[in-house]
């Protein structure tokens, strides 16, 4: 191979090493591209993926909710059908269902503020009234309570939530 002085041309000869250079550098980025390829597709799935847990998070906190309700409901119709000394223990279980529904809001709205946050609160807001209707209506000393409390704003708070939460669902899809 000849030594050129700078600004002389390079002879033929030069020319083959220039094309394996250049052959060499369209290899490495013709295998490259496969590689960038996966990468692509992974971060799209790693993306769909993280949407479907947080769906599946969402859908497991308003199914929390809706099982605390109708834990909540359960517990107030059976405790107004009950008489026995055990009248106070069924009041303890019903507030804590209450309390059950209060958190289980709580997490549906940190998930879905902008949808399901008020429908939540809703339901929760009136699983109180419904526990003091309750606690009002039991006479101690009968140990039972007097009158069944009024279902009517609990049931219809809960069916809103409820619809509310499966159109929220069917738009993830």
């Amino acid at each position: 191979m000849d030594w050129h002085h700078p600004g002389e041309n390079a002879s033929m000869t030069d020319v083959p090493i220039y094309v394996a250079v250049i052959t060499a550098a369209a290899g490495v980025g013709g295998a490259a591209l496969p590689s960038v390829a996966t990468i692509i597709r992974d971060v799209k799935q790693a993306g769909r993926d993280r949407h479907d847990r947080q769906a599946e998070t969402k859908r497991q906190a308003c199914l929390d909710l809706l099982g605390a309700a109708s834990e909540l409901r359960a517990r107030v119709a059976n405790t107004a059908a009950y008489h026995g000394d055990e009248i106070g223990d069924r009041l303890a279980q019903i507030r804590e269902s209450e309390a059950a529904i209060h958190l289980h809001a709580a997490a549906v709205a940190l998930l879905a503020p902008e949808n399901l946050a008020e429908p939540a609160d809703l339901v929760a807001r009136a699983a109180t009234r419904l526990v003091m209707a309750a606690e009002e209506k039991v006479d101690p000393n009968a140990k039972q309570m007097v009158t069944k409390p009024d279902f009517k704003e609990f049931d219809k708070s809960v069916e809103a939530f409820r619809d509310k939460a499966v159109a929220d669902a069917r738009a993830l899809r």
